[in-house]
């Protein structure tokens, strides 16, 4: 949302003296340039916490995912591998997730032959 006021906010501050710029017959460039001036000079000086909300927001949005989970959802997610884990252990012999943790010269076996998992 503080973008979307940001936008607005900027958009009043360009129309508002081109409009004015256009009364006086100046004519569209010169118009245009002198009220892009006047927008980025008072926005520059008068906007600053405005313009640092606008670009927190964006920069949350493409920072990457957010974690959404809440602290129930995680804990349940745990339970469930933990579920997991026993069954197939159980079924075939499956020592858990991180199985070559207990064995890290296993590791080297493999990759000295090339093997892939």
């Amino acid at each position: 949302m503080a973008s979307l006021k940001y936008f607005l906010l900027r958009a009043v501050l360009f129309i508002v003296p081109f409009a004015l710029f256009m009364v006086l017959q100046i004519g569209v460039i010169f118009s245009a340039v002198f009220a892009a001036v006047v927008a980025f000079a008072v926005n520059f000086l008068f906007f600053s916490r405005q313009r640092d909300a606008a670009a927190g927001e964006v920069r949350e949005v493409f920072s990457g995912r957010k974690n959404v989970r809440t602290k129930k959802e995680v804990a349940d997610a745990e339970v469930e591998d933990a579920i997991d884990d026993a069954q197939r252990a159980e079924d075939e012999g499956y020592e858990g997730r991180f199985e070559d943790a207990d064995h890290p010269e296993d590791d080297d076996d493999h990759h000295r032959r090339g093997e892939r998992r």
